[in-house]
């Protein structure tokens, strides 16, 4: 599998090969459809990958109508990526044209050549007729080679184009899925990450936690020393839970003071474990008025933490265990952790 971004010198080998499985599976070559089997080959999207599968293992095969679909279902959804998409299917469409060139050319050389090996197959042949067909060979050989490094080049330089627009998009994404205040993923983010480790679990049964994590009496704290402040304290939680955020761990803000962790590759032991050190954390912090001596009353977060169970749980009922393990934390008196062992 080829990866442009990873590596942009093989991007014209990589439309070689797509074009070369156009031919074997008798694929429209429209921009469409190389967008698509540009994303098959490019991996990312393992859904769309499974579904194309499916789509080749069929009687019926492959059609531009199965494309538009698919280009709908799985990568026209995104409001906040329209643009780029667009940028990005303008550019696939001049490679699409590029490679057409090149195609046509590379066709032309070769009948020049298949010309001139007949040529020289006659009889009777005096030098000065060898020397021409030969001088003629050597001329489409040199064209050849400045129209295959033109061609490199101009796959060069989309592949770079390419490169830049995913960062682009990166950047647009990561702001799209980021809690503003806290700079933790938000909602969408949450959603995003829960199906993909629903995914993961399911594939490869790797054993997954969740923590919901909810500021006790948040509500009289923010009457008592206003929103900003209240803001502040988000701020401040959200940045000691990254403190010691582990690869395996997605911290999200789910709404209001309450926080999401989803870990991988977590027992229930550790999860409890991790969500203990963080309620210790944030109970021991001494807090004081920005500009002041004065200190804040003591903050304290409660806890409520479930692990996923494979095959059984989508993500309402996962979140819903976690969710009434954090319940009885706060019916038990609040800055407390609760596993739904404990249920």
């Amino acid at each position: 599998m080829y990866r442009i971004q990873d590596s942009p010198e093989v991007a014209w080998r990589l439309f070689q090969y797509i074009k070369a499985s156009f031919e074997e599976k008798d694929i429209n070559p429209i921009p469409l459809n190389y967008y698509l089997w540009y994303q098959y080959y490019k991996g990312d999207n393992p859904q769309f990958r499974e579904e194309l599968d499916q789509v080749l293992k069929d009687d019926m095969g492959y059609n531009d109508r199965i494309g538009r679909r698919l280009y709908n279902d799985y990568f026209a959804v995104d409001s906040t990526t329209s643009e780029f998409d667009k940028a990005f299917r303008r550019l696939v469409n001049l490679m699409v044209q590029k490679i057409n060139s090149w195609n046509d050319k590379l066709d032309s050389h070769t009948k020049q050549l298949e010309y001139s090996t007949e040529e020289l197959k006659k009889d009777n042949l005096d030098v000065h007729q060898v020397k021409e067909i030969t001088s003629n060979v050597l001329s489409t050989a040199t064209s050849m080679q400045e129209t295959n490094q033109m061609f490199q080049k101009h796959m060069l330089e989309s592949s770079e184009e390419i490169k830049k627009l995913r960062q682009q998009l990166l950047a647009v994404q990561s702001q799209v899925l980021q809690d503003e205040l806290t700079e933790v993923g938000n909602r969408k983010a949450y959603n995003m990450a829960m199906e993909e480790m629903l995914q993961d679990v399911a594939e490869f049964g790797s054993g997954c936690c969740m923590i919901i994590a909810d500021i006790d009496h948040f509500k009289n704290f923010n009457d008592t020393y206003g929103h900003l402040i209240g803001d502040s304290v988000l701020r401040y939680f959200a940045k000691l839970i990254r403190r010691n955020q582990s690869k395996n761990e997605d911290i999200f803000r789910y709404g209001g003071e309450e926080f999401v962790l989803l870990l991988r590759n977590f027992s229930l032991d550790e999860a409890v474990k991790r969500a203990q050190e963080i309620r210790k954390q944030i109970s021991s912090a001494h807090l004081k008025l920005k500009n002041s001596d004065q200190e804040i009353n003591t903050i304290t977060a409660s806890f409520g933490v479930a692990q996923l169970r494979p095959n059984l749980d989508d993500a309402e009922s996962f979140f819903n265990r976690a969710d009434k393990s954090l319940y009885k934390a706060k019916k038990d008196g609040r800055n407390r952790v609760v596993c739904e062992i404990s249920l």
